[in-house]
Order: C-alpha cells, then sequence, then structure tokens
C-alpha cells in the first residue's frame, strides 16, 4: 500500500467505482438517517452560528441545540483530535438534515457566504470517501443499499475521478495528483 501525505491509501479506490446513473452526485442522504459522526472540533466550528443555523431548520427538525450531539467521546484515531461524538437522531435522521434531504449546516453555510462546506463536519464532507485506521478508502456503509453510494467491479469512473471533489478536501490539490498518479500507475500493472 503506498501512501499519501499521512494516509495509507487502499486500491480499492482504483479498482472500483459507480455506474453511469450512481453516485454521490445523486446523493439519497441517506447515510445521514442515524446520525453521523465527527469530532469534537466540528462542534466547536458549528457552535458559533446555532442561531443562524435554526433559520435553515424545518418543522422536522429540533431548534433547540442541546439535543443536536451526543456528547459521548469515543477514541478514535483517524479523527484529528483522537476522539469522536455524533449527532442525534430525531424523527428518524440526523438533527441537522432537513426533511428535504439537505443538511442545514451545508445550506446555512452556501446561504451566508461562508461556503458549502465552511462548517460542515469533515467525514461528512468526505463522504462516501473514508479513513479506517490510517488507510483512506471507501466507506461501504451503505453499499447495496443506495444507488448514490454502492460501488462495482464494472464500473465507468473509478473513485479516484467520481469523488474527486471529496477526495480533494481530505488529500488537498497536490495529494490528489498524486494519487492521480498512483491509480495511472496501478491501471499499467
Amino acid at each position: 500500500m503506498n501512501n499519501i501525505n499521512k494516509f495509507k491509501i487502499d486500491e480499492i479506490l482504483f479498482e472500483k467505482g459507480f455506474s453511469k446513473s450512481c453516485s454521490p452526485v445523486n446523493c439519497e442522504t441517506s447515510c445521514c438517517k442515524s446520525g453521523v459522526y465527527l469530532d469534537p472540533t466540528d462542534k466547536e466550528k458549528i457552535m458559533p452560528y446555532i442561531s443562524e443555523i435554526k433559520n435553515y431548520m424545518d418543522e422536522t427538525q429540533s431548534k433547540d441545540e442541546n439535543l443536536w450531539f451526543d456528547e459521548t467521546k469515543e477514541v478514535d484515531s483517524d479523527f484529528p483530535s483522537g476522539y469522536s461524538i455524533s449527532t442525534r437522531v430525531i424523527n428518524d435522521k440526523c438533527a441537522l438534515l432537513r426533511n428535504d434531504g439537505k443538511c442545514s449546516l451545508q445550506v446555512f453555510g452556501k446561504e451566508s457566504g461562508l461556503g458549502s462546506w465552511a462548517i460542515k463536519p469533515h467525514f461528512c464532507i468526505a463522504f462516501p470517501i473514508t479513513v479506517e485506521n490510517g488507510i483512506l478508502t471507501f466507506d461501504d456503509y451503505r453499499q447495496g443499499e443506495t444507488k448514490c453510494c454502492s460501488i462495482i467491479n464494472d464500473k465507468n469512473e473509478s473513485l479516484v475521478k467520481s469523488c474527486n471533489k471529496e477526495l480533494i478536501f481530505v488529500l488537498g490539490e497536490d495529494g490528489y495528483k498524486d494519487l492521480l498518479q498512483m491509480e495511472n500507475d496501478f491501471n499499467k500493472k
């Protein structure tokens, strides 16, 4: 396994991909149904904007910010602080997910001019890319259950290309260029 930055690269990123009609671009937001894991520092980025975020929530969400997060810290070395917490589930979905399938944090970020991903948790942005024990890989959490995040062998595009925005977010522009070269070398084998 080769490394880019601090991550080992799982070859599944080169081997598998999505069929033409499937990809994260066609997101069904089913990955958010059971809440999401985030680093405590992600929560710290969210909290200064509580009152503004509430303006982008709908009737299916609680506007009581004390109900948004489960503060139970889990040790997890793949998160920057070494710990993860989670959002709570309210009305069978992440506390921050609107009924229309849009993330209140992302809508607020975009509408406020901060940027769509400005306060969205790291692994929410990266999904379906994840890090497991230092290995950059595909998160198979919804594999076979949704079109948006189910990969296949007979792909139209590799995960490297179809998840380019997510991978650039995680690796940076230079790291992504290195990943493209790594994929090119892999395909020459």
